[in-house]
């Protein structure tokens, strides 16, 4: 399971859009190559480099509220990718499994899939779904580089302004153009590997979820075929027969079922870190933001803020929205079985459903940092979190100015 993918072999990997992706912005390594190794170090080291520069400009203009808070948005925001790199980086191995694993769920279900074209389109509806969800967030990510990059130069003309943290330590004077290079591309770097994680988990949720709603499917027509009951003793052994199959067709049902939650449960260990570290730098974040929006007096700022703003709360609603899927489906396994037709089974069937129901009606969550519930409760309650230090930042700069 911990076997590393290469590039030919990600080819036919369930995940093999978002590992592609991530091997090529240095997370993902698909290659044996040592030179990988030393472009992952490179560019570790552009996000240490971003700190220490944005540590260094806040320094300077710690008094200026309004400067310091933007380069603090941007700190945080290329923060965030760079502890999920580090996070990645420290236990490849896990990620490894975890495609593996994805590969093999996929595959519990498909004979199942394969002869019912109802299955089947879920299956492939989920994967479309993903892949279009997968590139959408990581063009739009994209995109921002042509709103923040060329700012400086077509809002300040000749004031050799840099996209992010001024070097007020000398006016911008000293390697102006090797500055704003470096700048340009650890933003895209960083923010390319910070969403193309989050995409990677929520593609992993929304697969998950569509497992559980194949099996709900599954388990709802769970019937016995007693056509011949009514025709005397003689259809006894028929009925018996049927009782059979139906019998194993629910402990097919009950194996998947428990596949699919040991998966979950092993999701969770690895995603639980990476999506507390994206709840606590997307409030940051989006208080920041919203600040610089609301109270800058640059018209530029003004304008990078507002089309950045729904970055930080898109990645956050990506894992509650996902997450939430797979609640919403693992209570529609128990609807299922509750709806099949169970009051006609054996009684072995009758208890193997008992199981199957009281095991599906717990609830079946994802947490961060293995203490926060991710749900679309979780997505407003970190969104209040989020205004209200914005609230918070709102009041001391009315003061600053008083």
């Amino acid at each position: 399971m911990e076997t590393p993918f290469s590039w030919s072999s990600s080819r036919g990997a369930v995940l093999r859009v978002n590992m592609r992706h991530l091997s090529l912005v240095g997370v993902w390594p698909l290659s044996t190559f040592r030179l990988y190794e030393v472009y992952v170090i490179i560019v570790f080291a552009m996000g240490v480099w971003n700190f220490v520069e944005g540590s260094l400009c806040v320094s300077y203009s710690w008094r200026d509220l309004e400067a310091a808070t933007l380069v603090a948005a941007n700190m945080f925001t290329m923060g965030c990718g760079n502890v999920k790199m580090l996070f990645f980086t420290r236990d490849r191995r896990r990620y490894n499994s975890m495609a593996r694993r994805v590969d093999s769920l996929i595959s519990l279900q498909s004979e199942s899939c394969s002869s019912d074209p109802a299955l089947e389109k879920i299956v492939q509806t989920s994967r479309r779904r993903t892949a279009r969800l997968t590139q959408g967030m990581l063009i739009f990510m994209a995109s921002q580089g042509l709103v923040w990059f060329p700012m400086p130069l077509i809002g300040h003309p000749g004031e050799r302004r840099l996209p992010f943290a001024q070097h007020l330590w000398d006016n911008n004077t000293a390697y102006y153009e090797l500055s704003y290079t470096v700048q340009c591309v650890v933003g895209l770097w960083m923010a390319q590997i910070s969403v193309g994680m989050d995409c990677l988990f929520a593609t992993i949720m929304i697969l998950v979820a569509a497992q559980l709603e194949v099996l709900a499917l599954r388990v709802g027509k769970l019937r016995v075929d007693e056509s011949g009951a009514g025709e005397g003793r003689r259809m006894q052994s028929e009925s018996s027969v049927a009782h059979d199959k139906t019998y194993r067709d629910l402990c097919l049902c009950i194996e998947s079922h428990q596949e699919i939650l040991r998966f979950v449960r092993y999701l969770n260990g690895v995603m639980s870190p990476i999506a507390m570290t994206q709840f606590v730098f997307s409030v940051l974040v989006g208080c920041l933001v919203l600040f610089q929006a609301t109270y800058s007096t640059d018209i530029t700022t003004v304008i990078k803020c507002i089309s950045f703003l729904p970055i930080p709360g898109g990645q956050v609603y990506l894992y509650c929205w996902a997450a939430h899927l797979i609640i919403d489906q693992a209570d529609a396994v128990s609807t299922a079985a509750y709806c099949c037709s169970w009051v006609d089974a054996d009684p072995r069937f009758k208890r193997a459903m008992r199981i199957l129901i009281s095991r599906a009606q717990k609830p079946l969550l994802l947490t961060a940092g293995y203490i926060y519930p991710i749900n679309r409760g979780a997505f407003l309650s970190l969104v209040n979190a989020s205004y209200s230090y914005y609230a918070l930042l709102g009041q001391m700069n009315k003061r600053s100015a008083s």
